[in-house]
């Protein structure tokens, strides 16, 4: 998702261009894994120290439920707000120095915000780094509650089924011979304590 924006820095501040965008993602996998391009609309604001893209960007990736585990997909809606630094002045092509570059020192070590020499506005890594932010970290299919996905009852049968009787598999558990010592104390207290 590269830019030129030499025409937009050569512009007053405060010009603005707009950009649709329909990008196919499935270079991400499997790190993101992406069911559907990603589509939106970015915007590029000239401001006195370089460009603020901003934009709302959606699209759907593939996941697995986090109480039944069945696969599913969901919708991502990524936000983006960031803003870029020029490495080069646009009208005379000479390296700007750091102290030219108005705005915070720090946004100068970070290359992801930095547009290059060539004047290419490259938003990937904000995207990618957006979309990971963006993700469901608990994702849940459609049902509101998990008394109400009967997948989800099935697989706690299934555990109870597996696991047996809590009791049962506590006294098959292999003891620590370090504190067999402290069985016959266990059995003069009771289980009560």
């Amino acid at each position: 998702m590269q830019f030129n924006v030499a025409g937009l820095m050569k512009g007053p501040i405060g010009e603005v261009r707009r950009y649709d965008l329909e990008e196919d993602l499935s270079s991400l996998k499997p790190e993101i894994p992406v069911a559907s391009p990603l589509t939106g609309q970015i915007q590029f604001l000239r401001t006195n120290s370089g460009i603020l893209a901003t934009g709302i960007l959606r699209l759907t990736i593939e996941t697995h439920c986090a109480r039944c585990t069945d696969a599913m997909t969901a919708d991502v809606d990524v936000r983006i707000e960031e803003s870029f630094r020029p490495l080069v002045d646009v009208t005379s092509g000479r390296f700007l120095l750091p102290d030219e570059i108005e705005g915070s020192e720090d946004d100068l070590f970070d290359a992801a915000l930095l547009i290059n020499d060539h004047h290419i506005l490259d938003i990937t890594e904000v995207v990618r780094q957006t979309i990971w932010t963006s993700m469901p970290m608990r994702p849940s299919c459609a049902y509101a509650f998990p008394e109400e996905c009967p997948k989800f009852q099935v697989r706690l049968q299934e555990l109870a089924e597996t696991l047996g009787d809590e009791d049962e598999w506590v006294a098959e558990t292999a003891i620590d011979p370090r504190w067999a010592a402290l069985l016959p104390l266990q059995e003069t207290l009771g289980d009560d304590e």
